[in-house]
């Protein structure tokens, strides 16, 4: 009985192994990729009453084309996080930066920015601002995305926090988008 069931998955395991081998190579050697440059970040603070607070920054830029992203960070009595992408490709320019800023007798603020201009005439922008009053306990961050890619610009942002039962964080966010453009001779 024992093994009949170990015939019985090995052969499974080949049966279903094959396929998918198969598959993910085809794939990955496909002429077709999917096209996009993106610039993404992130940034935010925490402060917890008296004590220093702590900051955190992400940064990405992903395309074929020349990009940088970086990242500051300080964690201490005032806490200040920042990341910043950028980068230009076959599609377009990609630009997002995003800060959060808090300390023992600040209101804690994150905000981001991000803007897409494609090689097509679209735009997309998009940002956001998140603000915790000055309650005891309290976190904000804000992040974001902008994308070029074929079929047009795309960007979006988040705002959010969290803070005591004593205090009110406040978050918004907007995005705009103007569709390729035809030019006509």
């Amino acid at each position: 009985m024992k093994t009949k069931m170990h015939n019985v998955n090995r052969i499974l395991s080949q049966t279903m192994t094959l396929p998918a081998l198969l598959l993910a190579v085809a794939i990955m050697g496909s002429p077709i990729k999917a096209l996009a440059g993106e610039a993404s970040t992130s940034a935010g603070v925490t402060q917890f009453g008296s004590l220093p607070g702590t900051a955190e920054a992400t940064a990405n830029y992903s395309g074929d084309g020349p990009g940088q992203a970086r990242t500051t960070t300080r964690s201490g009595p005032v806490s200040f996080g920042q990341g910043i992408a950028y980068g230009v490709d076959r599609d377009g320019f990609d630009f997002s930066v995003s800060y959060a800023v808090g300390g023992r007798f600040l209101p804690a603020t994150a905000s981001t920015f991000n803007v897409s201009i494609g090689r097509d005439g679209s735009v997309a922008s998009s940002g956001g601002l998140s603000t915790a009053s000055r309650a005891p306990i309290r976190s904000v961050n804000a992040g974001g995305f902008a994308r070029s890619q074929p079929g047009g610009s795309v960007a979006a942002a988040t705002a959010g926090g969290r803070s005591d039962p004593r205090g009110t964080v406040t978050g918004r966010t907007w995005s705009r988008s103007t569709p390729a453009r035809r030019l006509f001779r």
